[in-house]
């Protein structure tokens, strides 16, 4: 079963205090005011939908962080909603105290009458007002929500996070005291310590377009692969597993469509217009010759900081490149020679040559040697290929560390920045980097990405075993000439990347 967690309290503590209730005002003849009594907070945040109730923790229409109270009141206004008779309001609110997060869970309000701009209730059959009146809106019960007490990684495991325990105070809100993570995510509010913020076992259908979106384009610079990534029968959740599966680009368009024109911009998620959705045959530049697949969680889930772990068994097939990993969301430092980043969360070639090899960590340019300088590596006892291990990244604002089925293996420090180190080695967008802090580019939103790719430009070093030259025009194409070498070593059962499960933590 697919879980998608924003949670944003977690823990739960037996204290006695209480967040005051949000009151609501329906002003005449458009606006709503929304008024939270201070309280020693530092920081108050309304989210809510109108006559639609909120998925969870999503942002809603209404998504305001208030900054400041004013003469003792944290508010909320819209002057532009009519609100009619009978409408409802539904929410959910956040409170900061002394550095813990407190949060008003299901908030529910229906319009039952009318205020003026001051605040005195309108007679909307005559006009008049008299005295004001605040109607308290209804707050069902809510479910702390348990979550891990450490960030060290766990060892390889296919268990679900504890689910929340229902419990039956009649007393009113629940109490939400956290401490505050330093994490951030896409959706409005705020991050506790610890807490489990997106979990994926694969157990139904990949859940397309809503949490996991399959990327159709054919991947150009700066890598330039020999796959395109098709969403087909090779991308498929199998037996509570993101199976990810190579296949070749005529075994599902013909013989000879390597030659020929293919376009995918109907439904290309690349940039429309460019070889990424559109190529032609042209001389000895052929279309790319091998189909993968990959999704990633762009549209529905980002993040800043954190811990991720996946439980993933490695593709084993010559020139096999599986891509588990953080991508940036919004490129703030450059689209291009991975200016603004990339986190390998676990990389094992499918060579048998590269199968005991693990590599994992920051990517900051495509060239080589400041492409690999920050990569970690851990050889294993057996290919890596062979069964299921937990590869956890955790990223942090002073350090990106690797573990493997718990071990640490690796840690990259910033320092006071990557901006010194490549600049050496004339990395274009080092400069940009200092606009940001000592870990950039890596200070940005990231999101979850998981595919396959095969062969291209900068993976693998030229070598006598090696059907192609990285800087050859003819690159693809001598890939695809000596397929009798490398095709017979691609199995139904070992080629594929298998994952069987992703899930992300607050600091």
């Amino acid at each position: 079963m697919l879980k998608f967690l924003l949670l944003f309290c977690s823990f739960y503590y037996g204290l006695c205090y209480e967040v005051p209730k949000a009151q609501f005002l329906a002003i005449y003849l458009k606006g709503l005011k929304v008024i939270i009594p201070d309280d020693g907070f530092s920081l108050v945040a309304f989210h809510g939908k109108l006559n639609e109730e909120m998925d969870g923790l999503e942002g809603g229409t209404w998504s305001a962080d208030i900054p400041k109270a004013d003469n003792g009141e944290w508010i909320f206004r819209d002057d532009n909603v009519e609100l009619k008779m009978g409408d409802k309001v539904y929410f959910w609110t956040f409170a900061i105290k002394n550095g813990l997060g407190y949060r008003q869970d299901d908030g529910e309000w229906t319009v039952d009458g009318y205020v003026d701009a001051s605040g005195n209730p309108v007679n909307v059959q005559d006009g008049t007002t008299g005295a004001p009146t605040i109607t308290p809106p209804s707050t069902p019960p809510t479910t702390p929500i348990p979550t891990p007490s450490t960030i060290a990684p766990t060892t390889t495991s296919t268990t679900q996070a504890p689910k929340p325990k229902p419990t039956t105070d009649s007393s009113g809100p629940y109490k939400y005291p956290c401490e505050i993570s330093l994490s951030k995510v896409t959706t409005p509010g705020f991050v506790c310590k610890g807490q489990l913020l997106f979990e994926d076992t694969f157990d139904g259908d990949i859940d397309k377009g809503r949490i996991w979106t399959p990327e159709v384009k054919m991947p150009n610079a700066p890598d330039f692969p020999f796959n395109v990534y098709l969403y087909d029968k090779n991308v498929r959740s199998d037996d509570g597993k993101l199976i990810i599966e190579p296949m070749t680009l005529e075994s599902k368009y013909g013989d000879g469509i390597i030659w020929e024109t293919l376009d995918l911009t109907l439904k290309c998620t690349g940039q429309i217009g460019t070889p990424e959705c559109y190529r032609e045959a042209a001389g000895p530049e052929i279309l790319p010759p091998i189909i993968t697949g990959k999704i990633n969680s762009k549209r529905s889930f980002a993040f800043k900081y954190g811990k991720v772990e996946v439980v993933a068994k490695m593709p084993l097939g010559n020139w096999l490149i599986p891509e588990i990993q953080l991508e940036p969301r919004f490129d703030e430092y450059g689209s291009r020679r991975y200016a603004s980043g990339l986190l390998k969360i676990a990389l094992v070639k499918g060579n048998v040559e590269y199968a005991k090899k693990l590599m994992a960590g920051p990517v900051m340019s495509d060239i080589e040697p400041y492409r690999s300088m920050y990569l970690k590596e851990k050889v294993g006892y057996e290919n890596w290929n062979k069964a299921y291990h937990n590869y956890t990244l955790v990223w942090t604002p002073d350090a990106i560390e690797m573990y493997v089925d718990g071990e640490k293996y690796g840690e990259v420090d910033p320092g006071e920045g990557f901006y010194q180190e490549a600049v050496k080695h004339h990395v274009r967008a080092a400069s940009r980097w200092l606009k940001g802090s000592a870990m950039a580019p890596f200070d940005e939103l990231f999101y979850i990405s998981l595919g396959l790719r095969v062969g291209g430009i900068n993976e693998f070093p030229d070598a006598t075993n090696k059907p192609w030259k990285n800087r050859s025009a003819k690159a693809a194409l001598q890939f695809w000439n000596h397929r009798d070498e490398w095709l017979p070593t691609w199995f139904s059962d070992t080629s594929p990347l298998s994952i069987d499960s992703v899930r992300v933590y607050a600091l």
